[in-house]
């Protein structure tokens, strides 16, 4: 109750600071990092950390605007894989588990040492760990989705791409919404945000939510529903300028008390049993799509976040000065019944704790003249400490944890990117980053008394670069080529089995090298815009986890696979066809195959006609995965949608009808291509329709459909085969849109949108 009184009293206050701050409703200065477009249709982005014309941009770049998210009813961060198909996320049993993959790449990893190969920035700031990312999205401006190594702009962690989140900023007048969301399947939700100026000089933006949704995993030992969260959150915003100074500070809370992400079974062959007891299925129906389990406790996945920014541009004269400082704060509490029986069995997690501070500082030229420039420093210092417990019975002993870790990492970069116009249409841009980083890890196993402590630390240099080849053939199209260098830094494998060994033999630096063609485009009277992109890229050194036994226990363990290679051709459009009509498409072919990877880990029972042999002169069974998929990679994904708006005559309302259509090929969860482990191919349509205020669109009413053909799915399979079963046992994750719900949403505001 005091969770709801807290978000509920903020909410409320907005809409009370209406009445004092109308006296003084003057226009507030527009704040220099909101965008503007030259001219309607133009889409604007900060892909190259300054404010261009998509088509001034030689990046392959998707920007999802505030329509195409209501259209594909995108509300939480994982719901953005249904409008990018470059763009895949693989779920885990919590937020930290989850992977965030573009072009087949991320990064699977138990360990926090490793940092992920997609970098989620938001308002500027890059995030340390991926699992801070997930949750609800709100009073968002756009995403703008960077594919392929974008090192040297935005650093290590964004050798596979960038996901960059903007929110809306302060507006010019004073404005104001509520809006509530109910949901058949026990959500409910209320969002509000309060903005204007204050005073001549200076804006505020202030929104807040607050969400409860009930569990859709039925636990059927304690009577309780999983994978339910209830959550609120706070962002505020204030803007000052004055002179050549503008200045934009940020704070962001959230909270999120979850029973976590609660797995179930697959597939169960007959008469499996379960560390030798038998397995209890009454009111369990095994496949796709199975909402119910047997579990002795319910799981756990609670988070509390605070990001802190400040950015500060200082107009110099011939160029802009932009200093850009953050401090991040995630605390992250997991549990999980490992067993998924009633049995006291085994049961594991921990709590994750996050921080870091960031410095950014940039020179940016104007982008008129035949040539500009962007050079800058940059420094992080962050760390993640976690503890993790494994309980298990006596006759379990062997699997039993107990540990905590410190993660580490500091780094110092120096960045730059040059354009230069040969020609009004032909441009030359060339950049490169500098990066050093120190990794360290303490690492202390309490199992033993006293402890057996480790500690080491590792150092790394890299430069990675960029050239890109732009020609306009007309004013609104233009083609370009690139190629970029990619680096993700070195990694301690932390987790179960930690040793010196591991300190000795830390996981190698991750490189690319990418190549890119692609041409972008306006038409018909800038109502429609294209993009068609063709990549190659190679990776050396990647990094990635897979499932091992060792000595008889189940442990991840993180490692180098040696060579892979991703390639293909994405395509994107929109198009405004008649008055009232807005129709968007994009769709990715990606072809993510292992290169080299000679000593990989059987998947179980895997024969030696499977390809699964010993290691010459040893027990230990291998494969060679070379031309082996990339794991949760579809070859083709596509996505449909659009918004028809139609003003009912006579009235100040209209009528509108949104859709969207996401389709994808099939995937295997397993990097060491289980078969098992297959999910076949499938498509989610989700469509609403509702009336809205014509002029204004200060109120809205809607009702919506999500998983409109009611098509079950997973989003997640593990093989537990030989994990305490006598046969074959897949795990699934089940996600939110597993089937169809439905929904009413209201919205209502003043001042326009």
């Amino acid at each position: 109750m005091a969770k709801k009184f807290l978000a509920g009293t903020a909410i409320v206050f907005l809409f009370q600071a209406h009445a004092a701050l109308a006296q003084e409703a003057k226009r507030a200065p527009a704040d220099p990092a909101a965008a503007q477009t030259a001219s309607e249709g133009d889409i604007i982005v900060t892909a190259q950390k300054r404010e261009q014309n998509i088509l001034q941009v030689p990046v392959a770049v998707s920007v999802i605007n505030p329509d195409t998210i209501k259209a594909a009813q995108v509300t939480d961060f994982s719901d953005v894989t249904r409008v990018s198909p470059s763009l895949t996320i693989s779920e885990g049993g919590t937020s930290a588990s989850a992977v965030v993959s573009l072009r087949g790449i991320g990064t699977s990893s138990f360990s926090t040492s490793a940092e992920p190969a997609v970098s989620i920035i938001v308002d500027d700031i890059a995030l340390l760990q991926q699992g801070q990312a997930f949750g609800k999205l709100n009073d968002i401006a756009r995403i703008e989705v960077l594919r392929g190594p974008q090192g040297s702009l935005f650093g290590k962690n964004a050798s596979a791409g960038v996901i960059n989140i903007v929110t809306n900023n302060p507006s010019r007048d004073l404005s104001g919404y509520v809006e509530g969301t109910l949901t058949d399947d026990d959500e409910a939700k209320v969002i509000a945000m309060l903005s204007g100026p204050l005073g001549a000089d200076a804006g505020f933006r202030i929104n807040a939510f607050y969400a409860d949704r009930k569990g859709y995993i039925n636990n059927l030992t304690n009577n309780t529903r999983l994978n339910g969260e209830e959550s609120y959150g706070v962002r505020g915003k204030f803007t000052f300028s004055s002179g050549p100074v503008n200045v934009a500070l940020t704070a962001d809370y959230s909270k999120t008390r979850s029973n976590g992400n609660a797995t179930t079974y697959a597939v169960l062959a007959p008469t499996t049993r379960q560390n030798g007891a038998p397995i209890d299925l009454t009111g369990i129906n095994v496949g796709i799509g199975n909402n119910a389990v047997r579990f002795n406790v319910d799981n756990v996945g609670n988070s509390d976040q605070l990001l802190l920014a400040a950015k500060i541009d200082i107009d110099v004269g011939f160029a802009t000065l932009t200093s850009t400082s953050s401090y991040q704060d995630w605390k992250l509490d997991t549990l999980t019944d490992n067993d998924f029986s009633p049995a006291n069995t085994i049961n594991q997690g921990g709590p994750y704790r996050t921080k870091q501070f960031t410095q950014e500082l940039r020179l940016t030229s104007p982008s008129s003249g035949k040539f500009n420039y962007l050079v800058g420093l940059y420094y992080a210092d962050g760390s993640t400490d976690r503890t993790f417990t494994r309980t298990v019975p006596g006759f379990l002993a062997f699997l039993r944890q107990n540990w905590d870790s410190t993660a580490s990492t500091k780094t110092y970069a120096a960045f730059a990117q040059l354009g230069y116009d040969f020609s009004p249409s032909t441009t030359l841009t060339l950049g490169g980053r500098v990066n050093h980083e120190k990794v360290g890890v303490f690492f202390s196993d309490n199992r033993f008394a006293p402890p057996v402590v480790y500690r080491g630390s590792a150092s790394d240099t890299a430069v990675t670069g960029k050239a890109s080849l732009q020609q306009f053939l007309a004013k609104n199209l233009t083609v370009y080529a690139s190629i970029a260098t990619g680096y993700k830094g070195q990694a301690y494998d932390i987790s179960s089995g930690f040793n010196q060994s591991r300190i000795d033999n830390l996981v190698k630096p991750e490189h690319s090298v990418a190549y890119e063609v692609g041409m972008k485009g306006r038409f018909w009277d800038n109502k429609g815009f294209f993009s068609l992109t063709g990549f190659w890229t190679d990776y050396n050194n990647f990094q990635s986890q897979s499932a091992e036994f060792i000595a008889g226990a189940p442990q991840f363990v993180l490692r180098n696979v040696g060579r892979l290679r991703t390639k293909g051709i994405e395509f994107e459009g929109s198009v405004r066809p008649v008055e009232g009509l807005s129709l968007f498409g994009s769709a990715a072919y990606i072809d993510a195959k292992i290169r080299s990877f000679p000593g990989a880990a059987c998947f179980p029972n895997q024969t030696v006609a499977q390809g699964c042999t010993a290691l010459a002169g040893t027990t230990t069974l291998v494969q060679n995965l070379a031309g082996a998929d990339l794991a949760n990679s579809p070859k083709f994904k596509f996505n449909l949608g659009g918004l028809f708006e139609k003003p009912i005559g006579g009235t100040p309302m209209s009528a509108f009808l949104t859709a969207n259509y996401t389709w994808q090929d099939k995937v295997n969860f397993s990097l060491d291509t289980n078969p098992a482990t297959v999910q076949a191919a499938y498509g989610i349509a989700n469509l609403s329709v509702g009336l809205r205020q014509t002029e204004r669109r200060n109120w809205e009413v809607s009702l919506f459909v999500n998983n409109l053909f009611d098509k079950a799915y997973a989003a997640s399979l593990i093989d537990f085969t030989g994990n305490g079963y006598s046969s074959t046992a897949i795990i699934q994750q089940v996600p939110r849109n597993f089937r169809r719900y439905i929904g009413v949403r209201l919205h209502w505001g003043f001042g326009g949108r």
